[in-house]
């Protein structure tokens, strides 16, 4: 069968096309034919080598975390899936294949309201978008959260779960994605590229999400944090000098009582109630040059959205 990955790290295209045997499905398992892969940064990741010291892994390297596909075989002891089924597949690696192989407890039928595409590029950013709402900000309805990096994959699904769970948002991105921000029905929208008079805003979020990178954008949301509220970073917190002593800081990190499965049967309800959306940017073919145009585009200064390698 065909899969794609590399041999050394380096640019887009270090990428090659494999033939690799098509895998056997075990007991509890069942064999997908791979419709379509969401491209997500820690792909880049892995292909750059920044994750080689974090995570050591023997060339080739295979990436992709995110699937969708039909059933078209099962392992001997599942009962709950039929072939022909389409399902998603949130996986440690390895999507950029023909054919994957998945446990039970690693799939979910896709909600019947999505594309292909766009259940392709929900795993990785939906499960981490839920898992920051659900299991570190501690919310209440009514509070008030201020997300930065809103308009970025897992920001514009932490938006829409925030807006769902009754929550106020203050939405803050580059100028250019204010709009797509405010087509969720986000309360404020806020530029951090721009001149912006945040007394009114200063110390009425509750909540504090950090998805950015940058130290400036950082400082502006740390001011947004009303005393005794909770900034929750996904990148960096302020420096020790810049935080207060009444907020409490926090890094999210990986449990494994965090389920990927019930993770993503909420999101699929949300989704089916027209509650959620995941907007596909563009879709490449699911070949050599497909996946090196998507990892080109991946690392650009690009449009919100989600970019997917469909066949």
């Amino acid at each position: 069968m065909e899969k794609f990955g590399f041999n050394h790290f380096g640019g887009p295209t270090v990428f090659e096309r494999f033939d690799q045997p098509q895998p056997t499905p075990k007991d509890n398992q069942v064999l997908i034919k791979v419709l379509a892969a969401g491209l997500n940064p820690y792909d880049v990741a892995l292909r750059n080598g920044s994750q080689a010291s974090v995570r050591p892994l023997p060339f080739p390297i295979f990436p992709g975390t995110d699937v969708v596909g039909e059933i078209v075989s099962l392992g001997a002891d599942v009962a709950d899936y039929r072939v022909g089924e389409i399902v998603i597949n949130h996986r440690s690696m390895g999507a950029y294949s023909e054919y994957v192989t998945a446990s039970t407890s690693k799939i979910l039928r896709k909600p019947a309201s999505m594309t292909i595409a766009e259940a392709a590029g929900l795993p990785s950013a939906g499960i981490t978008a839920y898992n920051i709402l659900m299991h570190f900000t501690n919310f209440k309805h009514g509070d008030t959260v201020a997300i930065m990096g809103a308009s970025g994959a897992v920001g514009s699904l932490l938006v829409q779960l925030s807006l769902a769970a009754h929550l106020n948002v203050i939405a803050i991105a580059n100028s250019e994605n204010l709009n797509y921000l405010q087509s969720f029905g986000v309360q404020e929208a806020l530029a951090y590229n721009q001149s912006t008079d945040l007394k009114r805003l200063t110390h009425t979020a509750k909540i504090g999400i950090n998805l950015s990178h940058n130290p400036e954008s950082t400082q502006l949301l740390n001011q947004l944090i009303t005393p005794a509220g909770t900034f929750t970073s996904a990148t960096i917190l302020p420096t020790t000098s810049q935080q207060s002593a009444q907020i409490h800081y926090q890094t999210i990190y990986s449990r494994k009582d965090y389920t990927d499965l019930t993770a993503l049967q909420d999101l699929s309800e949300l989704i089916d109630q027209g509650l959620l959306y995941n907007h596909v940017l563009q879709t490449f073919p699911f070949t050599l040059a497909g996946i090196i145009a998507g990892h080109q585009l991946l690392e650009s200064h690009h449009k919100p959205g989600k970019i997917v390698i469909t066949h």
